[in-house]
């Protein structure tokens, strides 16, 4: 039993020794067909996307074994794949190029500082539990921002597949200068690059189990080699060094840290957010469990191994983690094995890159980011709800007209304040009396108080807490305004799990004004969190203790019992209409042992009110 226990805390700090003490001899199969899979597509994309960053393709050797195999150890996804990333490897080329021209020393060891950074503002931030951070980011802000990145990575690729060179971090300047040279174009260049998007266009709708980028770049090297591209203008990628970087230090000092630290918080940020829905949706469909916090850590970590080995900042991917599921991954071993095979390609194969087409390498990138270039999902949002459409669009724009790290940090502050402002509606709905019973209806609209004109039952849409409380309190006294003359107010605070001090305030308040108005507030309280708050802060002394209630039907039988009738029809029918109330409470999907005992015990009372 002792064992057992070290085991599963052991666990919970490397969630690799939960499934590898469980492995089975059948999966290796799968996990290696996966795993070759993974590095087949790793390869192109990674010397591509170390390109992007401003590093040399070499960089992706060192970057993405370390990055693989730790998440491998400390991630929570058994198919998930972190490795290398178009999005944050623009992103880190645009904080380095800052302080540093691409292709130097320094600007290399900055690449690395940045990695490592970045891996330790996430790893505190898992640390810390902040996982459910990525909740307050809206996908609708987070697509604008991927959208405008993808227009930017593919902007960078255009010149390389046209042979010209330009090399601009504006991309309306970029755009202008490609425009204005394109009577230089290199043709033999350009049918490089154009047969290669093709051939993966093809290859991708034709052959999908292909690896299209790998195929693609085998075969570009083959026809640089047997026609002599380079002879014919053709840019190729040139001799690389073989081996592995080994671990050291990026040595740039102290006073860079706070230089690339802007650009680490945005690439922390990115990593995540990219990283987390393709591992919620491959969890949901084999009924996994992802834990925020430890991916926050995992992530984090393979960032750190990345800058050790003098990489570049990594980040998730979600078509290489889909190709890992669909080639039968089991668990992280083919991560494992992805990083041994990208390992042996670094230390054996990398003399055969050298005849590789920089067009070759452009292509990869266009195809890759194509997906996020599609307009379908902002006419989506243009449909659904205009407003998340021109945060989008808002997002968007700040990418491409103020640079990608502008543009990330207005792609978080939309984000909050998307989530303040909707915080802030004050949205009530009121208990009322229609055909088909008792109900909720939005505020404002006219119905027939339940239970007679002297009861007012409202519900806040919406968690009470100090943004939205002072909008909350006059939207109930509206809704008791269009009531006319009230004896009990129910305010039903069953989305509100704890109450702060604004809110407290806001409802002494509430309490005092209908107390002016001859009318008691009753609050129903959704956890006893709240109601020990209210007790705390003196609401419920104000109110009265029996005023505070844990289920809105327990409110409407204590006014049904204050406001005895011997009308005994209309009793049984308020009785009833309780008891249908009841039933409704049943099917909450959140409901518990201890609420369905509450609701069995009123049941029996009220069934014996019916006598």
């Amino acid at each position: 039993m002792q064992r057992a226990d070290r085991l599963s805390g052991a666990a919970r700090v490397i969630p690799a020794l939960a499934w590898l003490p469980h492995y089975r001899r059948s999966w290796w199969r799968n996990d290696i067909l996966a795993g070759l899979t993974v590095t087949a597509l790793l390869i192109p994309e990674g010397m591509a996307y170390a390109q992007l960053a401003g590093v040399g393709p070499e960089a992706a050797f060192y970057a993405a074994p370390a990055a693989l195999l730790l998440y491998a150890l400390l991630g929570t996804s058994r198919q998930l794949v972190v490795a290398v990333s178009s999005a944050v490897a623009i992103t880190s080329a645009a904080t380095v190029s800052m302080f540093a021209t691409a292709g130097t020393a320094r600007y290399a060891a900055l690449t690395a500082a940045l990695a490592l950074l970045a891996g330790l503002v996430s790893v505190v931030a898992g640390l810390l539990r902040l996982g459910r951070i990525v909740q307050f980011f809206s996908s609708s802000v987070l697509l604008g921002f991927v959208f405008g990145l993808a227009l930017i990575i593919s902007m960078k690729q255009i010149p390389k597949i046209l042979g010209l060179d330009v090399s601009e971090p504006d991309f309306f300047v970029g755009l202008w200068r490609t425009l204005t040279s394109l009577g230089d174009t290199s043709l033999v260049t350009l049918a490089v690059g154009v047969g290669c998007i093709v051939g993966m266009v093809v290859l991708e709708r034709r052959v999908p189990k292909l690896p299209a980028a790998l195929v693609v770049l085998v075969g570009s090297i083959v026809v640089s080699a047997a026609a002599d591209l380079p002879a014919h203008g053709v840019t190729v990628v040139g001799e690389l060094p073989s081996g592995l970087a080994p671990p050291e230090l990026p040595g740039v000092g102290w006073s860079a840290v706070p230089l690339l630290f802007t650009g680490a918080l945005g690439i922390a940020l990115l990593a995540f957010a990219e990283a987390t829905g393709p591992a919620e949706q491959l969890a949901r469909e084999h009924g996994d469990d992802i834990d925020a916090d430890r991916e926050l850590i995992a992530i984090g970590s393979s960032n750190m191994g990345a800058g050790l080995f003098q990489g570049f900042p990594i980040g998730a991917s979600l078509s290489k983690s889909a190709a890992n599921d669909r080639a039968g991954a089991h668990s992280p071993m083919s991560l494992i094995v992805a990083a041994a095979a990208t390992a042996l390609v670094a230390l054996f194969l990398t003399p055969l890159f050298r005849n590789l087409p920089e067009a070759a390498l452009g292509a990869i990138v266009l195809v890759a980011v194509s997906d996020m270039e599609r307009p379908g999902p902002l006419l989506r949002l243009w449909r659904l709800r205009r407003a998340d459409c021109v945060l989008a669009l808002v997002a968007l724009g700040g990418v491409l007209v103020l640079d990608i790290i502008p543009g990330l940090v207005i792609a978080v502050v939309a984000s909050l304040g998307l989530v303040v402002w909707r915080s802030g509606e004050a949205r009530v709905a009121v208990l009322d009396r229609s055909a088909s019973g008792m109900g909720l209806a939005p505020a404002g609209e006219p119905v027939t108080p339940a239970h007679g004109a002297g009861l007012l039952v409202v519900r806040p849409q919406q968690m009470l807490f100090f943004v939205n409380a002072a909008q909350i309190r006059d939207a109930v006294l509206a809704a008791a305004d269009q009531h006319g003359a009230l004896e009990v107010v129910v305010l039903d605070l069953a989305l509100t799990p704890d109450v702060d001090a604004p809110s407290c305030d806001a409802l002494g308040d509430l309490a005092e004004v209908l107390h002016t108005r001859g009318a008691d507030l009753w609050i129903v309280t959704g956890t006893a969190e709240a109601a020990d708050r209210l007790h705390a802060a003196g609401i419920a002394d104000a109110i009265g203790p029996d005023a505070v209630f844990d289920d809105v039907t327990h409110a409407l039988l204590a006014y049904l019992e204050r406001h005895s009738t011997d009308d005994h029809d209309a009793r049984a029918e308020v009785v009833g209409e309780l008891l249908d109330l009841v039933h409704d409470r049943r099917r909450h999907p959140h409901l518990d042992d201890r609420g369905r005992r509450a609701l069995d015990d009123l049941e029996e009372h009220l069934r014996a009110e019916l006598g």
